[in-house]
C-alpha cells in the first residue's frame, strides 16, 4: 500500500479497524495504535468502561490510555488481526495514531519522498 504525504507533512492512513473506517496519522514514535475515544466507540469499544492506566507521552505532556486489543486493523490489502492498542483518555488526543504495534508486524515499511509504502 502506498500512502501520499499530506500538505501538512503527515501521512494519514485510511484504516478499517474492527470493520469501521478510521483515519489514522502514521506515527513511528507511538509504541501502539492509539484511538481517540470517538474512534474507539465507532469501532465497538465503550470508552466509559475502560481503565486509563497506561502513561502516554504526547506533545502536550503526559496523559493516560486504556489498553485494548483490536480484532482487526487493515490498510487496503494489508491486514492484521489482534492488534494491541490504547484508547486515549477523553480530551487528550485529536487524531488516532497508527503506531508501532501495527507497523512493527509488517514485512516492511518505507518512507521515500512523499510516499510511505507498507508491505505485509
Amino acid at each position: 500500500v502506498r500512502i501520499r504525504r499530506l500538505s501538512g507533512g503527515h501521512f494519514v492512513a485510511e484504516t478499517r479497524t474492527n470493520g469501521t473506517k478510521i483515519h489514522m496519522v502514521v506515527d513511528t514514535g507511538a509504541s501502539r495504535v492509539v484511538l481517540t475515544p470517538a474512534d474507539a466507540e465507532s469501532a465497538g469499544i465503550r470508552p466509559g468502561d475502560l481503565h486509563y492506566s497506561i502513561p502516554m507521552q504526547t506533545a502536550n505532556g503526559v496523559t493516560f490510555g486504556a489498553p485494548v486489543r483490536l480484532r482487526n486493523v487493515s490498510v487496503g490489502p494489508v491486514n492484521l488481526d489482534n492488534v494491541d492498542a490504547l484508547v486515549a483518555k477523553p480530551g487528550t488526543l485529536r487524531e488516532s495514531l497508527l503506531g508501532m504495534s501495527f507497523l512493527s508486524r509488517l514485512r516492511s515499511y518505507e518512507f521515500s519522498g512523499d510516499f510511505l509504502t507498507l508491505r505485509s
